[in-house]
């Protein structure tokens, strides 16, 4: 396999890798804070599908919608952190995350990476 075929390939296998992980919940989101691509893992973590996530603003079901957490994330490139949310069926989520820049066409994006918190 030779040049465009090839990263084709390799970005098809890291996007079905992504979207099928079990236990990480991975959101893509743009500078506006609006999800763009959610992974089936984290409309399970949520409760939502992906028809109600996408477009939902970051942190839009967090205390304070996440305001600290977001202003940290815009200037650092890896930051990781903890929080919580209330999904939709009142259910209080406790969270792990990692959040990076990427860019995606060129674009600039966010990923996180979600965990639920477990406790000790």
């Amino acid at each position: 396999m030779v040049g465009d075929a090839f990263q084709i390939l390799q970005r098809s296998l890291l996007g079905e890798a992504i979207d099928l992980l079990d236990g990480v919940a991975v959101f893509v989101w743009n500078e506006e804070r609006h999800y763009v691509a959610v992974n089936e893992e984290a409309c399970r973590l949520v409760g939502l599908d992906r028809q109600a996530l996408i477009g939902m603003l970051v942190g839009e079901l967090s205390p304070d919608r996440a305001a600290g957490d977001l202003e940290r994330v815009r200037g650092a490139g890896v930051t990781e952190g903890t929080s919580s949310f209330t999904r939709p069926d009142g259910e209080l989520v406790e969270i792990s995350w990692t959040t990076l820049h990427t860019r995606v066409a060129g674009l600039p994006y966010m990923v996180s990476l979600v965990r639920r918190r477990v406790s000790s």
